[in-house]
This record gives structure tokens, sequence and C-alpha cells, in this order.
């Protein structure tokens, strides 16, 4: 069988769907993955789903707690959402009761 798919071509693929996969990862790449999957249902999850995981690190990274709306836009989620993955945050204002190294207002402020 393997030998048989070295002369498999683009227009031999039976669906659109089959051809537009082998011209992005190869022909010998679509056929390894037929080889792997083959016969099997297999949901493929969009880039975005992908990346996610990423775009939260990062996000939660670059929070301060008080920047909910500059990282909502930033990164194309909600401002619930960043509330929900970073916490509530701090009231404008806010004393910080804590050590001023420990402090998050402090490193907002020397921005």
């Amino acid at each position: 069988m393997k030998e048989l798919s070295k002369d498999l071509t683009l227009d031999m693929l039976s669906s659109e769907l089959y051809t537009q996969i082998a011209e992005a990862i190869g022909i010998e790449s679509f056929y390894k993955l037929t080889e792997v999957i083959g016969g099997t249902t297999v949901y493929i999850p969009k880039p975005e789903s992908l990346v996610r995981p990423i775009r939260e690190a990062r996000l939660k990274a670059e929070f301060n707690g008080y920047n909910h709306t500059e990282l909502a836009r930033r990164y194309g989620f909600s401002v619930r959402w960043v509330k929900e993955l970073c916490g509530e945050g701090y009231p404008e204002g806010q004393i910080c009761m804590f050590d001023v190294e420990t402090c998050p207002q402090t490193e907002h402020e020397n921005d």
C-alpha cells in the first residue's frame, strides 16, 4: 500500500476537503495522517482554540488589578471574562496594606 501512495496526486483525491488538507500539509503527510486516523471521526479545533491557553496566560501576566478593559480589548475577550479569569482587581484609589514591593497598585502607579 505504501508503495502505491508514492504515485498519488492531488487530482486523485475524492473530496475537495481532502485536497485542501493535502495542499496544506503535503500529499505525503496527508497519506500518513490517513494511516493514523483513517476511518475514524475526528474533530479538528479552530486555531484560536489552540492558542487560547497562551493568550490567557499572557493576559494574566499583564493584569495589574486595574486594566480589565484594556486587556479585554487587546486580547479579544469581554471585560466580564477578564474579571472571571483574573479576579475583580482593585478599586481606584484603594490604599494597599501590604509591603510596597508586594502591592499591585504600586506597580501600576510606577508605569
